[in-house]
């Protein structure tokens, strides 16, 4: 343990810098190089591991020789100088690993990490490039490798203050394909429900092969819970496929060997498949880079304590309760459980009363039946419509995050509904009326 420790941080320091990446490169002998995005799209110290696994990403990517200027990170970076941080300056996304924080090239921090700028990052967007910002210069023969991680519902991603649909993700990746952004593209999607960004909607013959955490219904599950810095330092199905990169050469492992290792290792959700999956049986160092020095083995541990996604910032505050000797600041904290149980109760309250008004308009007919089933997301575009008309009238799904929970009520209600614009008009100002009788000011400062 003492001598991978040591080895770990170095050669993750030694592949930050710029004499190492021109000599390793992205290999272009094939006649392509690797371009590589990479999103944490939370912010707040409960979410650390989001910017855990990303900053770990870089690592992998880094020492296996993609070079800096093709790797762009978006992460608020609110974590590594945390008030809360015991460890100063650095970010683990294991307990007794290495610092992943270190040499991390941040191109869009704090409110840059949104979901404008990373669409405009995906489509090369000039007006960003003209600012200064980095955004994908990838041809046509190009390899690009996509890793988001963050919260997420049906057909919808977070980010720090919104959220992006499944409608606008893919049409930004059809937009690659038709400019001729790439010539393959991989796309890793951590996240709850995350099937539901790719099912039913990501084209399978435009060279792109995607994978996520869970499929369309479920939650992903943190893991690696450290009680001194008292958050779960990464995600099981992020964690799975970074340490498997870490440990593999990566000229020799295709991509379906790592997805099968992945779902071997992802134990509480079921990791999905979508797009081309023909894809799955290139190397896996043709996206994620196929130089290293030497393979870095990960120790086995015991346990990664998993914890359902929804439910981290409930556990977080439980295991510090249970922790302290101090009265005064348990009476704090209990205090502040019993303020994000208060909201959670309040939200799942007002969104029946929401889906009941709805009904009363005509759109349903059983409000048990749209608050207990799951229809599959098949119209994204109108979701999109939908889903926005709520973050914008009821809800902040970026702030208050455990709102995603209950996003699949509405999926239900496009499915269940014919809408033509005209309809989907007056259902968005019904939408918006309901919200403003039974969640609009609604006292909570995050339901998250």
């Amino acid at each position: 343990m003492f001598s991978f420790l040591i080895l770990f941080p170095i050669l993750f320091t030694l592949s930050a810098s710029t004499p190492l990446a021109a000599s390793l490169g992205s290999k272009s002998t094939d006649g392509y190089n690797i371009h590589a995005v990479l999103v944490a799209g939370s912010n707040t110290y409960i979410n650390y591991r989001h910017q855990a696994d990303v900053c770990h990403a870089y690592q992998v990517l880094r020492n296996h020789g993609v070079p800096a200027e093709n790797i762009i990170v978006m992460m608020y970076d609110d974590i590594a100088n945390n008030t809360e941080n015991p460890y100063p300056g650095k970010i683990f996304n294991a307990p007794n690993g290495p610092d992943v924080y270190a040499g991390v090239s941040k191109d869009y921090i704090g409110d840059e990490v949104n979901p404008d700028n990373f669409l405009g990052v995906l489509r090369g967007d000039k007006d960003l490039a003209a600012k200064g910002k980095k955004v994908l210069t990838s041809g046509p023969n190009d390899h690009v490798f996509i890793y988001f991680a963050d919260h997420g519902a049906p057909g919808l991603i977070g980010f720090p203050n919104g959220i992006l649909s499944s409608d606008y993700v893919n049409k930004a990746l059809v937009y690659m394909h038709n400019n001729k952004m790439y010539g393959k593209l991989t796309f890793y999607l951590e996240a709850c429900e995350s099937g539901s960004m790719f099912e039913n909607i990501l084209p399978d013959n435009i060279n792109i092969y995607a994978t996520t955490a869970a499929n369309s219904v479920e939650s992903s599950y943190s893991c690696y819970y450290d009680p001194k810095i008292g958050t779960p330092l990464g995600d099981q199905f992020s964690v799975a496929w970074l340490e498997d990169s870490d440990s593999h050469d990566l000229t020799k492992e295709t991509l379906a060997k790592q997805f099968q290792d992945v779902v071997k290792q992802t134990t509480m959700s079921h990791p999905q498949q979508f797009g081309q999956k023909s894809l799955a049986s290139l190397e896996v160092g043709q996206f994620q880079g196929e130089k290293s020095k030497s393979k870095i083995h990960i120790p086995k541990r015991h346990s990664r304590d998993l914890i359902n996604a929804r439910d981290v910032p409930l556990v977080i505050l439980r295991r510090k309760i249970d922790r302290t000797n101090d009265a005064a600041e348990a009476a704090v904290l209990e205090k502040r459980f019993e303020t994000l149980i208060a909201g959670r109760r309040f939200l799942e309250s007002s969104i029946k009363k929401i889906v009941s008004q709805l009904c009363s308009y005509g759109y349903c007919s059983d409000v048990k039946r749209v608050m207990s089933t799951r229809q599959p997301l098949i119209n994204h575009s109108t979701y999109s419509k939908v889903a926005e008309k709520f973050q914008s009238s009821c809800l902040n799904l970026g702030v208050h995050t455990h709102g995603m929970k209950f996003m699949y009520v509405f999926a239900n209600l496009v499915e269940s509904n014919n809408f033509t614009q005209s309809t989907l008009d007056l259902f968005l100002e019904d939408l918006e009326r309901a919200c403003n009788n039974h969640i609009v000011n609604h006292g909570f400062e995050a339901i998250i």
